[in-house]
């Protein structure tokens, strides 16, 4: 429920002057694209002070590669979205332009007919090979009533993980656990069995801090409650803490708190530190991301050498049950192609061509490491290895703004990592990806939740963690649901019902 595109990011002035900007856009007349040397202008997000310019060697290898001139307007990360408010207001565009949030005024923007409607282009694998192996749940994320308006950044789905003390299973007879009952028997025995065998008990299952959303989310999911939203018996929106599975994964998570399990300190324990009773022994489970063992890997070696650290992706509620896992979005911002600078369909079949040929590894590799022999060179295994020239490096600086990674492909440049645990996170990413269970509401916008989430987002934050440490009982707790629905919570679920009736691709 706390997805960053809910929040609004314009006053009601902007979007006035958006509605009519929009309305204007359809009398203006735009030069068509140039077949024969088409210039193509690209806004997106900077992140470093100096990015990567028009001329550089880079780009100038990327616009051979990709048959065009791409011309960049680098806009910091921190201004972006009021960036993209002002060209939306002006109706002012580039060819290609980043929505970094999807704002109400961009939603609108994008009903209104401002960009471009892209969802039957995208099908067609003929004329767009790349950009057709586009993900359906992610394009069921950034839809807007059914229709997709943008190309996705692609960002890993299938994310989520738990790092584990594999020395401490070996030490204890035990395996990677897969099923809820398998799981708490290792945080019994992490808390109870001695695990480090230094005689002293001194070490508990798993850490848990101040942000509970991580366990928390993904244990509800393996134990079979919605991702963030589901459909109740009657055909109901209804957000996760209203089924009975996410009760019952409080229940779990008391039960372990009560027992020990897990820091007692959990509701004060900042996320900050949430590595630090794993890195000096004190703790061996963590459920967050899975990329988070690769780095708790490369700093527990100069702790403790003999320390082996381990991920998976999940477990089941039982032996009989398929798995769950919780996906991201899978997505960080996309690339619409505004109706005011593309005009026709025939410089829309030709950008689309361009950004279609940019998700090939050749362009990808020239927008994340640069030119074979000046930015990068190969080791021995094809891992690259990037320069440490500052100057060459700018020259690369925020090209990858750009890459949108639709395509995975293995002649993709990749740099190696130097714990061995980094291929076993690859390998939960890909087994995590087929089981990903989608959040239905992911393509709404609620008004209400715009301008009250924060504080709802807080009721239900608070009652879980109480719960969770026995400050309040079951009927507490049930009655901060019912203060979430008084206080705005009923406003979400209608409207998020109403977007999901007069959705036509669910319905």
């Amino acid at each position: 429920m706390t997805q960053t595109w809910k929040k609004i990011a314009t006053a009601s002035l902007a979007a006035v002057m958006i509605t009519g900007a929009l309305a204007g856009c359809g009398g203006s007349e735009t030069a068509s694209i140039d077949p024969e040397n088409p210039v193509i202008t690209i806004q997106t997000k900077s992140f470093n002070a100096d990015s990567a310019a028009d001329d550089s060697q880079v780009v100038q290898a990327l616009n051979e590669y990709l048959g065009a001139t791409l011309k960049f307007t680098w806009v910091p990360s921190t201004s972006y979205d009021e960036k993209v408010t002002t060209a939306m207001a002006a109706g002012e565009y580039p060819t290609v332009m980043l929505i970094g949030t999807r704002s109400a005024s961009v939603i609108q923007a994008s009903k209104d007919g401002a960009f471009w409607d892209l969802t039957e282009y995208l099908k067609d694998s003929d004329k767009y090979p790349n950009l057709a192996q586009t993900s359906e749940l992610v394009n069921h994320n950034i839809s807007i009533d059914g229709h997709v308006y943008g190309i996705y950044r692609t960002r890993e789905l299938g994310r989520a993980g738990v790092t584990i003390r594999k020395d401490w299973l070996d030490n204890l007879g035990l395996d990677i656990p897969t099923t809820i009952e398998e799981f708490s028997n290792v945080l019994r025995a992490f808390t109870e069995d001695d695990p480090d065998g230094n005689g002293v008990d001194d070490t508990y299952g798993m850490i848990v801090t101040d942000y509970l959303d991580g366990p928390l989310n993904n244990l509800a999911i393996w134990m079979g409650a919605p991702n963030g939203w589901g459909l109740d018996e009657n055909g109901e929106l209804k957000p996760a803490f209203m089924f009975d599975e996410w009760k019952e994964t409080l229940n779990l998570m008391k039960s372990w708190y009560d027992a020990g399990y897990i820091n007692s300190d959990m509701a004060t324990y900042s996320s900050d530190k949430w590595n630090e009773q794993f890195l000096t022994g004190q703790a061996g489970v963590i459920i967050d991301v899975a990329d988070r063992a690769r780095r708790v890997a490369a700093n527990i070696a100069e702790l403790n050498p003999s320390a082996v650290v381990d991920v998976f992706g999940y477990v089941t509620k039982d032996a009989d049950t398929e798995p769950r896992t919780l996906p991201t979005t899978g997505y960080d911002g996309y690339f619409v192609i505004p109706k005011a600078s593309v005009t026709t369909e025939e410089d829309l079949d030709l950008v689309l061509t361009i950004l279609d040929k940019a998700n090939d590894a050749t362009a990808e590799n020239y927008m994340n490491y640069g030119i074979e022999g000046i930015h990068y060179t190969l080791d021995e295994e094809g891992y690259a290895v990037k320069t440490e020239d500052e100057a060459l490096l700018k020259e690369v600086n925020d090209l990858n703004q750009f890459a949108m990674g639709i395509v995975d492909s293995d002649d993709k440049l990749s740099t190696k990592y130097t714990v061995e645990v980094a291929e076993k996170i690859e390998q939960v990413y890909e087994e995590n990806r087929n089981w990903a269970v989608s959040n239905p509401v992911e393509p709404y916008i609620s008004d209400t939740y715009s301008t009250k989430g924060p504080q709802l987002d807080a009721i239900m934050a608070e009652a879980n963690t109480k719960y969770i440490v026995g400050q309040i009982t079951e009927e507490e707790w049930d009655a901060q649901v019912e203060r979430w629905l008084s206080q705005g919570g009923q406003g979400v679920i209608d409207d998020y019902n109403e977007a999901y009736a007069a959705d036509d691709s669910v319905n």
